[in-house]
């Protein structure tokens, strides 16, 4: 009967402590020390089941000692969890590093230990170790590396040299995210998701590198351009390539330098600034930048150079998608298709095609910028484009596919953009400017007026407009382009 009672005051204390732990977890106080307190309510219950037997007195002792020792653990826990965790969490005082708490955990320990071995073992630790000098020797020697790790480890804590979430870089192969930090060592979280233990001491002893301790993320990264590209228009391309990624933060700025003249190419420094992030963010835009890089040299009739070793002619096929693949002829067919061109004669067809190019663009970069000075009309050719409002929140308004234009008002116009466009996967588009439209409006006036009617019909139907609105806006429009066009013909 004794023994169910012990049985049934453990069980409750248990369901106790778990309510307790569930208690402060709703009240959002620091998470309630189960371990200790559980496993002495087992050392309890399992040392009054023990007495009902008849032991011998040595190891109803030893029985004793773990129920003490484990009564002292779980008291110190609680108490400096009472004590310095909880008021922290009020706000009565700065969250303490959880290396303190170790550290507090581990004195305390430590003193209950030798007390409860003094107590109830008739046992001296103390003794012990002063009075064998081989045994001080042992653990002298042993301590040496715990003692270097926990020192370290206190430093890395008060001193903030990097919190829990920081990506950090401590030598060639170790490098990750900070997930925690106890007495010994430090967990990180690299690339691939496994976890990487670093023992504290190494982290002081040499030169850390904390991407994200001042809000911002560096990558820095070299790209080799032809010798036959100036260096001020290599460095101008690249600028305005990588301000395109909406990534790229615009304070710090970026930064494009000339770093060497290379074997076959002139490198250039590039440094950009993210968002803090870990290294797979990083090399994310990196690539994403490369990557634009390469579709802006190729709009420009510009390459990457590669190592000559051997001078041969270079016979290979351009890709399928390659801007190349749209001949005159092809660029014709596609302005027919165009609605704001069906008006046009095959002569007008053929003098505006020769004027125009297709260009290439990466996956997710930026084609126009709202609020940018107008340019150039596009009409998609392949793949597809999305067209964004830029605010406090950016809003997707509209998908566009082959055969669609945009940017024709602030062309005809030379008004700002209004909107942001951005490439979904790699895209081809027609480019048509305005200087290519320029001799053709000299010679047709009309013209004028009739890419006035459509631009006009073409934005009341998109924005549910009234007839005579948009004979307004028509009117508007067309007096626009003709102070526009007039004005660089007599330029």
């Amino acid at each position: 009967m004794r023994l169910l009672g012990v049985w049934l005051l453990a069980i409750a204390l248990l369901a106790f402590l778990l309510l307790v732990r569930g208690f402060c977890r709703r009240l959002r106080l620091p998470s309630f020390p189960l371990r200790f307190p559980l496993l002495a309510v087992l050392a309890w219950g399992l040392g009054q089941t023990l007495s009902l037997e008849d032991l011998p007195s040595d190891y109803a002792r030893w029985v004793a000692l773990l129920d003490e020792l484990l009564l002292s653990y779980a008291a110190i826990r609680l108490a400096i969890w009472l004590g310095v965790e909880t008021p922290a969490s009020l706000r009565l005082w700065q969250v303490p590093p959880r290396i303190l708490i170790q550290l507090m955990m581990l004195i305390g320990g430590s003193i209950a230990t030798v007390v409860v071995f003094k107590q109830v073992a008739r046992f001296d630790l103390v003794g012990l170790v002063t009075t064998s000098a081989v045994l001080t020797a042992v653990l002298g020697l042993a301590a040496q590396e715990p003692l270097k790790d926990l020192f370290a480890g206190l430093e890395l804590q008060f001193d903030e040299s990097f919190r829990v979430g920081d990506f950090v870089f401590v030598q060639e192969g170790v490098e990750g995210v900070v997930v925690s930090v106890n007495w010994r060592d430090s967990y990180l979280r690299d690339i691939t998701g496994a976890m990487v233990i670093v023992p504290n001491s190494l982290i002081t002893t040499v030169v850390l590198r904390n991407y994200g301790r001042f809000g911002v993320m560096g990558n820095r990264f070299t790209v080799g351009l032809d010798y036959d590209i100036p260096t001020s228009q290599a460095r101008q391309l690249l600028l305005e390539t990588i301000r395109q990624n909406p990534a790229v933060l615009a304070d710090p700025p970026p930064a494009v330098r000339v770093k060497e003249y290379a074997e076959y190419a002139i490198t250039y420094d590039i440094l950009v600034f993210q968002k803090p992030g870990n290294l797979a963010a990083m090399l994310d835009l990196r690539s994403e930048l490369l990557e634009q890089i390469w579709y802006a040299l190729e709009r420009v009739g510009m390459r990457v150079p590669f190592p000559i070793r051997e001078q041969m002619p270079r016979h290979k096929d351009r890709d399928r998608g390659h801007p190349s693949k749209h001949d005159e002829s092809s660029r014709m067919g596609l302005l027919q298709r165009n609605p704001l061109f069906t008006s046009l004669s095959e002569d007008e067809l053929t003098q505006l095609a020769v004027n125009t190019r297709c260009l290439r663009f990466a996956p997710g970069e930026t084609i126009m910028r709202e609020g940018e000075p107008g340019g150039p009309l596009y009409q998609v050719v392949q793949g597809k484009v999305e067209v964004i409002k830029v605010g406090q929140i950016p809003i997707r308004v509209a998908e566009l596919h082959a055969g669609d234009v945009f940017g024709e008002m602030s062309m005809l116009t030379d008004s700002a953009r209004s909107a942001t466009v951005r490439s979904q996967g790699e895209c081809v588009l027609l480019e048509v400017d305005r200087p290519h439209l320029q001799p053709l409006l000299e010679r047709n006036p009309v013209l004028m007026g009739k890419l006035a009617h459509l631009v006009a019909k073409r934005r009341g139907e998109l924005e549910g407009l009234t007839r005579e609105v948009v004979r307004d806006q028509e009117n508007v429009l067309l007096k626009r382009m003709q102070q526009l066009f007039l004005s660089l013909t007599v330029g």
